[in-house]
């Protein structure tokens, strides 16, 4: 359940954060949908990032009180990926 709530939140914080730029003039986002697709490519990053860095074996020593945290991370990534893309087929 925890995964499904932390997608939710980085989606959120994700357009919230995007919105809140474009409001206050900071950035001038020329398509919406270009500019998620680009924050879901970055998630996308992260995903790929973490479970790297998770499978090496000094941080899976260190962390073996959660052996699943390094696809738990990585998923929760590519579910916000997901669906950050599937937010910006709205605006078209």
């Amino acid at each position: 359940m925890y995964l499904i709530r932390w997608s939710f939140f980085f989606v959120f914080a994700t357009l919230s954060l995007l919105w809140l730029m474009g409001s206050l003039g900071w950035y001038e986002p020329y398509s919406w949908q270009y500019t998620i697709r680009v924050a879901g490519g970055i998630y996308f990053l992260l995903a790929l990032a973490m479970s790297g860095v998770m499978s090496i074996p000094s941080i899976r020593r260190k962390n073996n009180h959660t052996p699943g945290s390094r696809v738990d991370w990585s998923f929760i990534f590519i579910v916000v990926t997901i669906s950050l893309f599937g937010v910006s087929l709205w605006f078209e």
